[in-house]
């Protein structure tokens, strides 16, 4: 009996141990997460270190220390770590995705094409694998096996615009105008402006690959009318100017977008690092959808064209600019500034 009630309480240690060393793991993980939230990668790998020096089966903690690794670019340890966690949790598809990712990013395109292999065993309907899919396919010149891919996802998502404008595209650069034209048409009957960026691409191939009487009918959809801001009749009402008058509706809409620049704005460490400034001149759309799109860059440098494009894309939802009633798309260009102090 009492042999019994010491093993009953050495149990009961053990499972009391467990229980600590596990709480604190846990504390341990959620510094390394705040801190990978926070962009401070470093600080995170060493919380998410110790964490695991605790537990070393902790999933969550192997995982998001592969963050922090694929961060700070050490990529191989990042692999070890998305090894372990599939290891431990065999059926952890994004594990599988993000190991893929990393190998293509190092030019190890058959085994990132195992991993996305895998991910869609595990989860057929993981949408984004597809696309990576295709991509390394791409990678690998197989443009037919990129077509098939493509072919696959809209099965699955028979409405999805991006990829009927993919496939098609990937089908005009295989010789095959034809099928890119029905692609295009397909994307374009399902496509929205604020759905997905496919404005001007999708116009492109519509161009490139489809008959003139084809792209008659194609580009003269009323989806396509375009008034420039300066004539349109209603113009876009950026959200705070609802309740202005009118006849300063305009006013409003230049003043909130500088204002939204202002905001955003932030100056590429590159850029600076290396001295470049300059004006780069935007122009984008205000989509009948009220979504921004379409936006184009042309300046004295592709780092600073990136920011300019990440500011511009960040504007929120706007009502639309109306003429004769209908909503239609309105083109707005603006300068932004870089300027070194």
């Amino acid at each position: 009996m009492e042999s019994k009630k010491k093993m009953l309480l050495c149990l009961f240690l053990l499972v009391a141990q467990l229980s600590v060393t596990q709480k604190i793991a846990d504390k341990l993980y959620e510094k390394g997460l705040a801190e990978l939230q926070a962009g401070v990668f470093d600080m995170a790998v060493k919380n998410f270190n110790k964490s695991i020096q605790k537990n070393d089966k902790f999933v969550d903690a192997y995982f998001k220390r592969a963050l922090s690794y694929t961060y700070l670019k050490k990529y191989e340890e990042a692999i070890n770590d998305y090894s372990t966690v599939i290891e431990l949790s065999p059926n952890d598809e994004v594990s599988f995705f993000n190991r893929s990712r990393i190998f293509t990013a190092l030019k190890e395109y058959e085994k990132a094409l195992s991993d996305v292999n895998s991910a869609i065993n595990i989860d057929k309907e993981f949408i984004e694998v597809y696309y990576q899919k295709a991509s390394i396919m791409l990678k690998m010149k197989n443009l037919d096996g990129a077509i098939s891919t493509y072919t696959n996802l809209i099965e699955i998502l028979p409405d999805d615009p991006r990829a009927y404008y993919n496939r098609g595209l990937i089908k005009y650069r295989n010789g095959d105008k034809k099928g890119a034209c029905e692609d295009a048409t397909l994307s374009k009957s399902k496509n929205t402006a604020c759905a997905l960026n496919l404005y001007d691409p999708l116009k492109q191939l519509i161009e490139n690959s489809c008959d003139e009487k084809q792209k008659q009918v194609l580009l003269a959809d009323k989806q396509d009318k375009d008034v420039p801001f300066e004539i349109i009749e209603e113009v876009p009402v950026y959200p705070g100017c609802e309740q202005v008058p009118k006849s300063e509706l305009r006013k409003c809409f230049q003043e909130q977008i500088q204002r939204h620049i202002a905001r955003n704005f932030k100056y590429p460490e590159e850029a600076q690092l290396k001295g470049i400034q300059g004006r780069v001149f935007v122009q984008f759309m205000i989509a009948k959808e009220g979504c921004v799109a379409a936006i184009r860059t042309r300046g004295p440098h592709p780092i600073l064209e990136a920011e300019a494009r990440r500011i511009i894309s960040l504007i929120p939802r706007i009502s639309p600019g109306i003429i004769e009633g209908e909503k239609v798309n309105v083109p707005f260009s603006i300068p932004i500034i870089f300027k070194l102090q």
